[in-house]
């Protein structure tokens, strides 16, 4: 689009009536409807061969027009094609938008709580709901979650929390999304405020959680022997080797095997044990000579290496016995 046919454009919005114009072989008629003093929607006609209207062709919705501050939002296919993307129309798209309140209420949020529970109005839960939510995260997700974090972590450090809003801001509505053109920081700090407000036994219960969690991390730092401690010296030397296939040497149930097998699987947790499917086929079927259908678990593994070099040996302190 030149200087000139965007000026015509810009010259519509801010002027009177609808607009006829040629623009790329099409001929484009463009109206403005008024919403209320602060929008006009856009419809446009777009006519592939010939001039002017056609009485049996419809206007299609095209855009909302903010006379504040004389931007196009919402803008559909029509509009898009009229101008070129310098013009930021992506950016003030309804989806755009969507995922710009949906940040900006989060970051509001978690600035407001400052990773402190302090800064909320409850110390305690009290409604049955999140009672029960907490006993049931208790139950089934401390354990696995510690784990993770665990895992995750590059050394055996403190567990530490930050507290992250969840907040997910409904579909737009008619009045929501012409609010939030017309104020974005009025908008996004009244739903950061209605969200806090709302959430007070949510986000108690995060810092509830995160406790539990914590302090199942902590036991796993002290308790050398628990497993997990050989399957993060395995993922973490498997992670930093470019090997597709290693070299495996078990000693189960006193009889030590070696085969080979997909590197993998061995930079993931295992959870409990590591299957067979991965071991080469002709080893596999000597392991289920050995050791029947049974897996093995870090426990199990003496071993692994990679073109002459030592991976991962086992060490007498992570099991309490001697290797």
């Amino acid at each position: 689009m030149t200087k000139t046919e965007s000026g015509i454009i810009m010259g519509w919005l801010t002027g009177t009536g609808p607009l006829e114009c040629q623009i790329n072989g099409y001929h484009y008629t463009l109206i403005r409807v008024r919403k209320n003093a602060d929008f006009d929607y856009l419809y446009v006609q777009r006519q592939y061969q010939g001039v002017g209207i056609t009485r049996n062709d419809k206007f299609e919705y095209a855009g909302v027009f903010c006379k504040r501050n004389g931007r196009i939002y919402d803008s559909q296919y029509a509009i898009k094609d009229l101008f070129d993307s310098r013009n930021g129309l992506e950016a003030r798209g309804a989806d755009a938008l969507h995922k710009q309140l949906n940040t900006a209420v989060r970051a509001a949020v978690d600035t407001a709580i400052g990773n402190d529970r302090n800064n909320l109005r409850i110390a305690a839960l009290s409604s049955e709901r999140a009672l029960d939510k907490l006993e049931h995260f208790r139950k089934c997700s401390v354990a696995d979650n510690a784990r993770k974090a665990y895992l995750d972590n590059v050394e055996d450090g403190c567990f530490e929390f930050h507290y992250r809003c969840e907040y997910r801001p409904p579909q737009w509505t008619e009045d929501s999304l012409l609010a939030y053109i017309l104020d974005p920081n009025g908008y996004v700090n009244a739903e950061a405020k209605a969200y806090i407000d709302s959430h007070q036994e949510d986000i108690l219960s995060d810092f509830l959680e995160s406790d539990m969690v914590a302090a199942a991390y902590q036991e796993i730092v002290d308790n050398r022997a628990n497993q997990v401690h050989r399957v993060k010296r395995i993922m973490q030397t498997l992670s930093d080797s470019p090997a597709k296939t290693v070299t495996v040497t078990v000693n189960k149930n006193g009889t030590e095997f070696t085969f080979k097998a997909e590197a993998a699987q061995f930079r993931s947790d295992c959870k409990h044990t590591y299957g067979t499917w991965h071991i080469a086929a002709a080893d596999r079927k000597e392991f289920g000579r050995l050791f029947g259908r049974s897996e093995y678990g870090p426990e199990d593994i003496i071993r692994i290496e990679y073109a002459r070099s030592v991976l991962y040996e086992a060490e007498a302190a992570e099991s309490g016995e001697a290797v």
